[in-house]
């Protein structure tokens, strides 16, 4: 229309013109025809500009509406202050008008902080409206109004991350103009949709984002109706509980720019097809259980592809035939934490357009090339966690743009000079640790860019610190760890002014503690000086000091004397404080926890330290770990302990504490760790720790306990170390240890991970005995372990084959009790078990045959039993020395010294041949017995039938004696 206007305008005009000559003077000269085309145009400008300005208020209808949608919503900030009749409704915020109809196209009100009811419905008078954008809002928990499809001209529809929930309705499918349609939403399983055959009529759909959806209860055939929209450029549907295969119908998206899957859990190798996406830009896959080749050769020659997004699958490849130079086009290269190998080639050069190059955590080998200092865009470089060899090449200081270098845990060797890092100028994260590298920079060296982290552990920087580090003001994180400085940690350090996390242990740094710890000019929260040579007392600190840095670890140093009572105000801002295995000693001072409101983590095991634990520590409200193993306490546990309802991890272990385990205890009801061994404690073990449901580890062992073994120990379901050995207990054991059911889980060590750290680097340890002696595990280590200890108590009766069905138990000891019976054939189901000591106890009968299905086990102590017959033979049996069999008089064969006699070799050899031929009945497989009256074995070749009913009766009887 308003071109219309505007041409009528213009003809009309033209005419008049024509018209003249009748009366006067005819002009044919070309300049008397365009001074009249450009009064034309000048004029129609003007009328179309005046009819806008008439036709750009919405009508009254439209207005009444849109004021009826925002009765109900809730607008703290007051984004909708203009809508108000005062103004038209083109005005408002976030209105759009039509400037020749002045109809209401858009309503654009995202990230407005709006809540309340979102009520569509009045919006359906607006018939012109084709964009409504509520995304970034709090509508939670309401579900997504069915009356939306009744906006049958929208072309882009926007509600993602607004908190919408339940089913997406099927009505959006009504839609049929939508361009766009996004219902990415902020968190899963709260929206939801169980197909998608909705979307199949969106025929006009370029750009769908599902984006944290639960698709979980998807059909395959779903996967179908999206590969019906040709005109999709742009798929999202990232962490939407996906599973199975990619659809391979996904391949018929022709036009598709964008995939991304990412943070899914198909199961499903890397699609070969998407080599012939021609058009993809941008593909995001990463954290969604991809395994499989990539297919190098098709991929290589997809002419767009800018971003690579694979991160955290399992996919394999070898990078020296991906790096071709054929992505001209490629930026970012994402493939951290997969099974790529191969070496980089020199050819990566040609990738001249690439700013991102992540593939941390892979199997790279070979060396870094020279070429690779010849990519001008570069910006983030990480190859850290591989098996690079060699140097690093000096050609990575042209690299001008880059902002960020890791190589960390690689075998890199050679120096690290100035020439290394000469034209760096944006560099501004560097790890160069745990390689054989050294750092030798002059002292003289200004470097070109002023650092905000650096991370140079095992660098061998020795003997001092490198100087230009007083140079990178900027520096928030600074890691030297285990690097042999041996010198006392400079003033200039301290004054670094954003220096918040300072890592310098494992050196040999010198002096007493620093005052600088207590300095409120400085930024520090995190200080770990663990294992140096700091020496001397702590120091009494001013009453203006501002106490100690949020994480302070000065674990391993030669500090003396006792704790001053000035320490309980050096905490009020504290989370963490480790003073484990120094001298310190006297008693904790009562005012511990006085000030404490933020302390999660208390260490200081290992010291010489005394007295009784102060009741205050029950007032450390926030607690988390308290470790105050091996010192000199004596009395009892206070039963203040039991008001620390955050409590994870509880050592006490190694002191002399005396009296019963407080029943106060059971209110800790997050305790995962909790360690009481070696003390005086009495008592029975109480029931109330089967309601412990959080612990992973007990240990009460070596006390003086007394009683049965309670039943409750055996459903805490997620228990992967009991050890109650070195007591006075007497029973049987519980058969209910038969439901422990992380140690019944044979996959627990792949499916499940144990991460009781506290702390960024603080690790905590715990003492076991295995295989005869103490060993010590780091908990970062404890993801492998599932123990149980009963050793060295007075436990009586039969050792209960449940036990057998613990598949995944690793390590097992019931030595030093007085069990009688026979060891349980079922014992052989312990398929992951490790050491097994079943010593000095009144064991009787043979050893099972069956525990040569032991395939792991190294350690095996039967010694000082009754057992009696062979020894077993094969596989790790053979591995055993004489020893694990002792004191046993009635056994006999290898590798004991003993032969067995020729009554004992035939009875043997008849179990035997019964053994093997019970087991070859389960699989099907039948073997001949050997031995047997002649009249018997002559009917058994005669009659197939008598010989099946025959060994059947064998096998039960041989079943029945044992």
């Amino acid at each position: 229309m308003m071109t219309k206007t505007g041409s009528i305008q213009c003809s009309r005009y033209t005419s008049l013109k024509q018209e003249r000559p009748l009366t006067g003077t005819v002009h044919t000269s070309l300049h008397s025809f365009l001074i009249p085309l450009f009064i034309c145009c000048i004029l129609s400008t003007a009328i179309f500009t005046s009819v806008s300005s008439e036709t750009s208020n919405c009508s009254n209808y439209e207005m009444q509406s849109l004021l009826a949608f925002k009765t109900p919503l809730h607008d703290p900030a007051g984004r909708l202050a203009s809508w108000n009749v005062s103004l038209s409704c083109c005005e408002w915020e976030g209105v759009s008008c039509d400037k020749r109809t002045g109809h209401v196209v858009a309503v654009d009100l995202h990230n407005c902080n709006l809540s309340g009811a979102f009520s569509p419905e009045q919006l359906v008078g607006l018939r012109d409206l084709q964009s409504l954008n509520v995304s970034s809002n709090n509508f939670t928990g309401q579900r997504i109004p069915q009356e939306l499809g009744l906006l049958k001209n929208l072309t882009y529809l926007n509600l993602s991350t607004s908190g919408f929930a339940g089913t997406i309705p099927w009505q959006l499918g009504n839609l049929s103009s939508l361009t766009v349609l996004d219902l990415s939403s902020s968190q899963l399983s709260v929206l939801a949709s169980h197909d998608l055959l909705w979307v199949t009529n969106l025929t006009a759909l370029e750009h769908l984002s599902l984006d944290r959806v639960d698709l979980s209860a998807m059909s395959s055939s779903s996967g179908e109706s999206v590969s019906r929209l040709s005109h999709l450029r742009n798929l999202s549907m990232s962490n939407c509980g996906l599973t199975g295969s990619i659809p391979s119908s996904l391949q018929n998206l022709e036009s598709l720019q964008i995939l991304h899957l990412d943070q899914n859990a198909f199961h499903s190798e890397f699609p070969s097809w998407l080599g012939n996406m021609t058009n993809l830009v941008s593909l995001q896959m990463s954290s969604a259980n991809v395994n499989g080749f990539l297919p190098f050769e098709s991929l290589s020659r997809l002419p767009y592809l800018k971003r690579i997004y694979l991160g955290n699958n399992k996919i394999r490849g070898d990078v020296s035939q991906i790096f071709q130079g054929k992505w001209k086009k490629l930026t970012i290269f994402q493939m951290p934490n997969n099974s790529l190998s191969g070496f980089i080639p020199p050819s990566i050069a040609n990738l001249s357009s690439l700013v991102q190059l992540q593939m941390q955590k892979n199997r790279l080998n070979g060396v870094i090339p020279e070429s690779l200092g010849h990519l001008p865009s570069l910006t983030v470089l990480d190859l850290g966690y591989n098996h690079l060899t060699g140097s690093i090449p000096v050609s990575l200081g042209l690299l001008s743009k880059v902002s960020n270098i890791s190589f960390t845990h690689n075998v890199l060797n050679g120096e690290i000079t100035e020439s290394h890092l000469r034209d760096l100028n944006n560099l501004k994260y560097l790890d160069l640790s745990n390689n054989k590298l050294t750092f030798n920079i002059t002292s003289a060296w200004t470097p070109p860019f002023d650092l905000d982290v650096l991370i140079l552990s095992v660098c061998q920087i020795k003997p001092a610190f490198p100087v230009f580090l007083r140079t990178q003001l900027s520096i928030t994180i600074l890691d030297l760890t285990n690097n042999s400085i041996s010198e006392e940690i400079p003033s200039w350090l301290w004054n670094l002014p954003k220096l918040e996390r300072l890592v310098l242990s494992y050196n040999q740094l010198k002096g007493s503690i620093p005052a600088q710890l207590y300095d409120s000019s400085t930024s520090l929260k995190q200080v770990e000086l663990r294992a140096n040579q700091f020496h001397g007392g702590l120091p009494h600190p001013p009453s203006s000091a501002a106490g100690f840095p949020v994480e302070l670890d000065l674990s391993t140093n030669n500090i003396t004397g006792p704790l001053p009572p000035e320490m309980c105000t050096m905490l009020k801002s504290s989370s963490f404080l480790f003073l484990a295995s120094n001298k310190l000693d006297g008693q904790i001072p009562p005012c511990i926890c006085e000030q404490t409101e933020y302390l999660e983590a208390l260490d200081l095991s290992d010291n010489r330290l005394s007295g009784q634990l102060p009741s205050h520590l029950g007032n450390c409200s926030s607690l988390k770990v308290l470790n105050l193993a091996n010192n000199e306490f004596q009395g009892q546990i206070p039963v203040e302990l039991g008001k620390l309802n955050k409590l994870q991890v509880l050592h006490i272990n190694g002191n002399m504490l005396s009296g019963k385990i407080p029943i106060s205890l059971q209110n800790c009801k997050n305790l995962e760790i909790l360690d009481l061994s070696r003390n005086n404690l009495s008592g029975k073990v109480p029931e109330w720790i089967g309601d412990l449901s959080m612990l992973r580890i007990l240990s009460l062992r070596s006390n003086n306990l007394e009683g049965e073994i309670p039943i409750q120990i055996g459903y805490l379901q997620k228990l992967q170390i009991l050890d109650l050995g070195m007591n006075n207990l007497w029973g049987s054991i519980p058969r209910q240890f038969s439901n422990l059911s992380t140690m019944k889980n044979e996959d627990f060590t792949r499916s499940q991970s144990i991460d009781l750290r506290y702390g960024q680097y603080h690790t905590d340890v715990v003492n076991l005995m295995v295989k005869g002696q103490y060993m010590e595990y780091i908990f970062y280590d404890l993801w492998t372990v599932t123990f149980m200890d009963l050793s060295g108590n007075s436990l009586t009766g039969d050792i209960p084959k449940e036990i057998g069905y613990l598949k995944g138990l690793l390590m097992l000891n019931v030595s030093h009790n007085h069990f009688t019976g026979q060891i349980p054939q079922e014992f052989g189901n312990m398929v992951d078990l490790e050491s097994l000591d079943m010593s000095w106890n009144q064991l009787q009968e043979k050893i099972p045959i069956t525990l040569v299905n032991l395939k792991f086990l190294s350690w095996l102590n039967l010694s000082n039993n009754n057992l009696s017959g062979r020894i077993p033979n094969g596989a790790q049996f053979n591995t055993f020395e004489a020893k694990s069999f002792s004191g046993n008089p009635e056994l006999c064969g290898l590798p004991l010294a003993t032969n067995c006699g020729e009554h004992t070799r035939e009875e043997d050899d008849d179990r035997d041949e019964n053994v093997q031929w019970w087991e070859s009945w389960e699989v099907g497989i039948g073997f001949g017995l050997v031995t047997g009256f002649a009249s018997v074995i002559g009917t058994l070749v005669l009659s197939g039938r008598f010989r099946k009913k025959y060994f059947h009766l064998a096998d039960t009887f041989m079943v029945f004696l044992e």
